[in-house]
């Protein structure tokens, strides 16, 4: 897959950066991508792999009659809408939890409008960058194949699916314009910073992922299905001959 589609979203993204940078020269273009998308990309590179594994083995020791794990085949990389979607679920991410964060370590008042917005810029990049991969975590998960079968329920769902809903709570959105209202000092105001935060945060949390996707996930997915775990998961948590489990029934994957 070429991924013409995020990578045309994340450039287009990236232009009002561009056009507010153009006076600082290429050094500032090539530190935004080291700084916001290179970081993550790399933290994500080095963690997700590592916390997969892990997983395999703490569910492999997990299962019970009740909870039966095991690798559907593979039907390829999710498409254009399920990608994005899941970027959008990052942005939100990390959006909130500075919103949590900020507060915390600086005094937010319009009175110091640009030093509070840069602090927030810089703890999302954090964010991005390592909390985030749990989300990414979860998501290679479920592009690997990895599905739990529960015989009672009669259900196939995917491991973590409702962690990836509950860590992108649309609920937390409250906080973030809580913060921003306290900064701008006015409804008018906090809509405008919260734009202009936006813009600056969407190319990484578009761009960081794609590369991911393109660059990454498919070496993980494959270490993750030829390893130990998941060999030996296999014989023991895999549906029995005959009719296969009711993956037609419920799937609740992260949508």
């Amino acid at each position: 897959m070429t991924y013409r589609k995020e990578y045309t979203l994340g450039i287009l993204s990236l232009l009002p950066l561009l056009a507010t940078g153009t006076t600082k020269g290429g050094s500032w273009l090539l530190t935004f991508m080291v700084v916001y998308v290179g970081i993550p990309l790399l933290t994500w590179s080095f963690l997700v792999p590592r916390l997969a594994l892990l997983v395999l083995k703490i569910v492999r020791h997990r299962e019970s009659p009740g909870h039966q794990y095991f690798f559907e085949r593979l039907v390829g990389p999710p498409g254009f809408s399920r990608r994005i979607l899941r970027d959008l679920r990052i942005l939100l991410f990390i959006f909130v939890l500075s919103a949590i964060i900020v507060p915390g370590i600086t005094q937010v008042t319009p009175g110091n409008l640009a030093f509070v917005s840069n602090e927030f810029i810089y703890v999302s990049i954090l964010l991005l960058a390592i909390p985030s991969s749990i989300h990414v975590l979860l998501w290679v998960l479920e592009d690997s194949g990895l599905r739990c079968h529960n015989p009672v329920r009669i259900t196939v769902t995917v491991p973590g699916s409702w962690m990836s809903k509950w860590l992108a709570s649309i609920g937390g959105i409250g906080a973030f314009f809580s913060f921003a209202v306290a900064l701008g000092g006015s409804l008018d105001r906090a809509v405008s910073l919260a734009s202009t935060l936006l813009i600056s945060l969407m190319p990484s949390s578009i761009l960081a992922p794609t590369l991911f996707y393109r660059r990454s996930e498919p070496g993980i997915v494959k270490r993750i299905r030829e390893s130990k775990a998941a060999v030996s998961m296999a014989p023991l948590s895999a549906p029995p001959d005959g009719p296969a489990p009711p993956s037609s029934g419920p799937l609740n994957s992260p949508r």
